[in-house]
């Protein structure tokens, strides 16, 4: 190619055409060839290029890495500016859609004269493939593996008979619908519409995308939910068989060569995939030592796996964006390999690089066409009317026939409803679909309008309707008082026991055997394991039934397992079931509800989220998420609480009694009856000795009066009215009252006593709004302790004993 004007110094080795020349192209007077400048003019010189260079008049975004960043925090600051607003006004819209409305919004400043600089920056005129463009074309790629990862496709052996029906029928049966209603329109092509455009959009509103829903699901906080748990596994399945019908589809409508040619790569790739590559990820996982991260090279390899597999799909092709889901698909979930691909990548690309995609796809619409469309949907004509048509059939149809199976399967007819429209819902696949099918030629521009529109519009409001239809919340609201005051002395008790860590397992084993009568068989003890959800996109419930532990093994439960196995066979006389919850700790309060009603508990034990040294002098870990985890715990729970702080070994060894001394502080209130419920049951173990505090201000004006006063007495006496009647002989209650005037008095009370007892138990809500807990409330740190608890675990107070703040059960609600 030969040049009309010399590059200007050694600088710059390029060619220029005259005036035609932009943003690092020179292109020929026709228009049909252009060469690159080398190096690419990546950024500016800032002020010196104005003074030492001839070239004039290059705006800041005419540099491809200025232009990108421009282009990235406009996206960034638009999108986020549409998610808020709608938030703030109450419209659950998921962040998705929120990219994509931006998107939409700007869609028609192509209209606006070509010297605005948003032209410059969203249209520029050279036809190089954008940076911006393919940067989010990138992250769709990275976003389907990274979604595979996250797939645990051992769910769909899990699936019932009724789930796998469903999941078949939602795809299956409005196609058949389709298909009988549009007869040889989608070989033929209707007015506006080609065959091809038929049954494209007919197959699209059809499926469901399992990547698409399980997205919507946790954006509207209900996948941790049985019912998000059915429907994700529905989805799997209806996704299972989308695929199979766009495989038959394929053989049944193209040229057989063709077909032999994609069948034949599609299962050599798949091949590939499970008996190469799985393989070699399980060795690479082998290799890595426990506890640590793979190595670098290995995340790099799978990385470049992952985007072969898509230009390999893209050669025979095939919709290309398969190619990296199906490696994710194969990638061990959980840790270390999956977790550590979630962590590293996830964020960065939905947060920073996805929305470039969804902009730029939305930033295609024509909206004048489709206002003019709009306008002859009164005349029953145009291009829109015909797609609408398609579109409403088959969603009526999907929607009837996901119901029926939920509805035969004694689902209630609202959460039928709701699945419905969950597994219609179109999002982010079905949108690089059909850009898929425009590239292609498959899809006329003006169809792409249609589409993309009708999925913004879905993905807006079919969010809304369910945030408003499906209350997730009423499913922990119990029905009955699930407490211990409710429990008769000698009554079975249902303790659910939560552990996050390993340094938690010693503590909740020592408070059960010491403090609670474990030689009777009235008690029953659930234990759940909290593990944080990474590399996985649905929670995972195990019920262990106490199976026997080896040791060796990767899975963090084995501590767990392992220890309360031993504890069972050492009290034979409990009832002892372990769980572990794999789940995000946004949610894990919603994991423990379920099990806490499910089993029917009356009391759970949460640890306290800060872990200390065994000197008691250093603070080993301070888990915020688990702190959060335990407040959403105390908002709903449908039973008792106690956050149990352990301090150190519940009973010395240096002890010369084997006694255990507990210390229930009492002011009045549901929460402190509640504590002293707990001690009169600690009182069957014949080595307990109870000591009730009762701190009675000097000032009664802000005491409780009237009923809850009564309540309070009666408590206490029932207390001591079974004071060895059935107890062991070894076992006292002691009960003191002490005058205080103000929360110093109580201060200095409580510390004179640190020393003397194994477990302080003291309620929630403990003197709050008397002069026992006064100028108290202002110095304290954790709300979920109360100002009790908290002076108790405070840095300057004596770490002898172990604390229990319990809180009554909250919501009970009347039938």
């Amino acid at each position: 190619m030969e040049s009309r004007n010399e590059a200007y110094d050694g600088a710059y080795n390029a060619t220029f055409w005259g005036d035609f020349s932009y943003h690092g192209y020179g292109f020929s007077e026709d228009g049909s060839k252009f060469c690159e400048q080398i190096p690419i003019l990546v950024n500016s010189f800032g002020v010196w290029e104005k003074l030492d260079l001839p070239i004039r008049g290059m705006k800041i975004w005419d540099y491809s890495l200025p232009h990108l960043e421009s282009v990235i925090v406009l996206v960034l600051c638009l999108w986020q500016f549409f998610y808020l607003s709608l938030k703030k006004i109450g419209l659950p819209v998921p962040k998705i859609t929120s990219m994509m409305i931006a998107g939409a919004a700007l869609s028609q400043t192509n209209l606006l004269p070509n010297d605005w600089t948003i032209q410059h920056i969203l249209f520029p005129d050279d036809t190089r493939p954008k940076v911006p463009e393919t940067l989010g074309g990138f992250a769709f790629v990275f976003y389907w593996f990274i979604e595979g990862v996250k797939m645990d496709v051992g769910m769909v052996r899990k699936t019932g008979t009724k789930v796998i029906v469903t999941g078949i029928a939602t795809v299956i049966l409005p196609i058949i619908a389709a298909n009988m209603v549009f007869g040889k329109l989608r070989e033929t092509g209707g007015k506006y519409l080609t065959g091809m455009e038929y049954r494209t959009i007919l197959f699209m509103q059809s499926i469901s995308a399992f990547t698409g829903i399980s997205r919507l699901l946790r954006d509207l906080r209900i996948n941790h939910s049985e019912f998000g748990r059915i429907v994700i596994s529905t989805a799997m399945v209806a996704d299972g068989t989308g695929f199979g019908v766009n495989l038959f589809a394929l053989v049944a409508w193209m040229d057989w060569r063709v077909s032999a040619l994609q069948g034949v790569g599609i299962i050599g790739y798949v091949i590939f995939m499970v008996w190469v590559v799985r393989p070699a990820m399980f060795w690479v996982i082998k290799r890595t030592p426990q506890e640590r991260p793979v190595k670098e090279c290995f995340i790099y390899i799978i990385l470049i796996l992952a985007f072969g597999g898509y230009y390999f799909l893209k050669e025979i092709h095939m919709f290309p964006a398969v190619g990296p889901f199906l490696l994710g698909l194969c990638v061990p979930h959980g840790p270390p390999l999956g977790s550590q691909l979630v962590e590293k990548f996830e964020s960065f690309n939905t947060g920073i690089l996805l929305p470039l995609f969804l902009f730029f796809s939305m930033l295609q619409i024509d909206g004048p066409w489709l206002a003019n469309q709009i306008g002859q949907l009164r005349h029953f004509d145009g291009q829109l009317y015909e797609a609408l048509t398609i579109i409403i059939v088959v969603f009526v149809a999907k929607i009837i026939f996901s119901m029926i199976p939920a509805l035969l399967a004694k689902m209630p007819l609202t959460d039928s409803f709701v699945m419905a429209l969950i597994l219609s819902n179109k999002g982010i696949v079905e949108l690089c679909y059909f850009l898929y099918g425009v590239e292609s030629n498959v899809l006329h521009v003006k169809s792409f309008t249609i589409m993309a529109t009708m999925i913004l519009v879905s993905s807006t409001i079919s969010p809304v309707l369910i945030h408003y239809l499906y209350d997730s919340s009423k499913r922990f609201i119990s029905f009955q008082k699930r407490n211990l005051m409710s429990l008769k002395l000698g009554s079975e008790l249902k303790f659910l026991v939560c552990i996050h860590k390993a340094d938690h397992i010693s503590g909740m084993i020592n408070l059960l055997a010491q403090s609670f009568p474990l030689h009777e068989s009235t008690i029953s003890c659930y234990v759940i394991h909290l593990v944080e959800l990474v590399g996985l996109d649905n929670p995972v419930f195990i019920s262990h039934q106490m199976q026997k532990a080896e040791p060796g093994n990767r899975s963090y439960s084995n501590n767990v397992l392992i220890a309360f196995d031993n504890f069972k066979h050492y009290w034979k006389s409990i009832s002892l079931e372990l769980f572990t919850c794999i789940s995000n700790p946004r949610y894990m309060h919603q994991e423990i509800y379920s099990l806490a009603l499910d089993k029917q508990a009356s009391f759970l034990m949460l640890p306290f989220h800060i872990i200390w040294s065994l000197d008691q002098t250093t603070v080993v870990s301070d888990d915020v998420m688990r702190r959060n985890a335990n407040l959403n715990v105390l908002r709903q729970a449908p039973c008792s609480v106690g956050i149990f702080v352990h301090r150190q070994k519940l009973l010395s060894a240096q002890k010369s009694s084997p006694s255990f001394e507990v210390c229930a502080i009492f002011v009045g209130g549901k929460d402190d009856r509640e504590a002293l419920a707990l001690g009169r049951q600690m009182m069957r173990n014949p080595n307990v000795n109870l000591t009730v505090l009762k701190l009675i201000p000097a000032k009664m004006d802000g005491m409780t009066t009237g009923w809850d006063q009564m309540l309070d007495s009666a408590e206490v006496k029932e207390v001591l009215r079974n004071n060895n009647n059935t107890v062991g002989q070894h076992s006292f209650v002691e009960y003191v009252e002490e005058t205080v005037n103000d929360g110093s008095d109580t201060s200095t009370l409580l510390l004179s006593i640190a020393n003397s007892f194994d477990l302080f138990v003291v309620g929630r809500s403990a003197g709050v709004g008397t002069d026992v807990v006064s100028a108290l409330s202002e110095w304290t740190e954790f709300d979920e302790l109360g100002v009790i608890g908290d002076l108790l675990v405070s840095q300057d107070f004596p770490r002898r004993g172990s604390v229990l703040v319990v809180q009554q059960q909250q919501n009970v609600a009347c039938r």
